[in-house]
């Protein structure tokens, strides 16, 4: 990432690499202490590691088909290629394809892993939102998603739990079928699968964190690349979501993680006046606090003012 390093973004650093060991860690302790004795799970444990692995090579296609995408040409926005270029240089990676999706919700994403390449989406709703300086900080939060592996670390934070989850399940399948079997085996496999369950739920918690993590990290990247990147990324953020129509989002719920902005997430405002400072400045409750824990995107005052301190202390 260009430029100075901020004590902000290494302490952002520090607490995304810390979350991530700290993921694989817990997880490790669990399954060496807990699961390792009863080995016949093995095979299910791999067979688990072996679909996640096999959805992250070919989750481009479905992404592709579930949202109708389709190549942005350069003839057809010389303009958005020409962004594409110069962050992709500044960033030093190899340029991603542009893709369009055909749906009015405001948004933008980046996918793909080293098989297929990488590839930045813009939805038809966010070239109609934003103006082109807004869609150059978006551009880059999307490179820098790119530039950090965020697809290979995220897939990864995701595959632990959804495996946990799936021993958890395996555990108490076999415990209630061995009720007419051997009775003496029915409690420790129950509190097994048990615990395993629980540990899964832990563990999504600390998958999302990290999730929230790496969205502060590519507005960073975004605040770096692009000059007057803070402003910019801030006034896209607003826009997006402020014009965000969750009814109209339902469809896109199951690819949230992928988005600059939760697209379920909208914001009454109103629109005279300076709506950045408003968002900046809104109280947020306890409720709304609680429920971020639950969330894969930041609380949108939160990225606001971690963009505005980034800003201050690269000044």
């Amino acid at each position: 990432m260009p430029g100075k390093i901020s004590g902000w973004l290494l302490s952002l650093r520090i607490n995304m690499y810390g979350t991530l060991t700290l993921l694989i860690g817990v997880a490790t302790l669990i399954f060496v202490v807990v699961v390792a004795p009863f080995w016949g799970v093995v095979p299910a444990l791999i067979l688990a590691l072996a679909f996640n692995v096999l959805m992250w090579i070919f989750s481009p296609k479905i992404i592709e088909s579930a949202y109708g995408l389709r190549k942005i040409e350069r003839n057809e926005m010389p303009w958005l290629h020409e962004i594409v270029d110069r962050l992709s240089l500044r960033s030093e990676i190899r340029k991603p394809e542009l893709m369009l999706a055909p749906t009015d919700v405001p948004n933008a994403f980046a996918y793909g892993n080293p098989f297929t390449g990488y590839r930045v989406a813009v939805t038809s709703g966010i070239l109609k939102v934003l103006n082109r300086d807004e869609i150059e900080a978006v551009i880059g939060h999307e490179i820098g998603h790119i530039k950090h592996g965020d697809m290979q670390i995220m897939m990864i934070a995701s595959a632990i739990p959804a495996v946990f989850s799936l021993l958890g399940r395996i555990f108490l399948w076999s415990s209630y079928a061995s009720i007419g079997d051997d009775r003496d085996n029915l409690p420790p496999m129950a509190a097994v699968g048990g615990l395993l369950l629980l540990v899964a739920v832990v563990l999504q918690l600390m998958s999302l964190r990290l999730s929230r993590l790496r969205e502060f990290y590519a507005d960073a990247h975004s605040a770096m690349s692009v000059d007057g990147g803070a402003e910019k990324l801030q006034r896209a953020l607003v826009k997006i979501s402020v014009s965000n129509n969750p009814a109209k989002a339902e469809k896109l719920s199951h690819f949230r993680p992928l988005m600059i902005s939760d697209p379920l997430k909208s914001y009454s405002l109103d629109l005279d006046g300076n709506i950045v400072e408003k968002l900046k400045n809104r109280e947020v409750s306890i409720t709304e606090r609680i429920l971020g824990i639950f969330s894969t995107h930041p609380n949108i005052r939160d990225r606001l003012r971690a963009l505005d301190r980034l800003s201050h202390e690269l000044s």
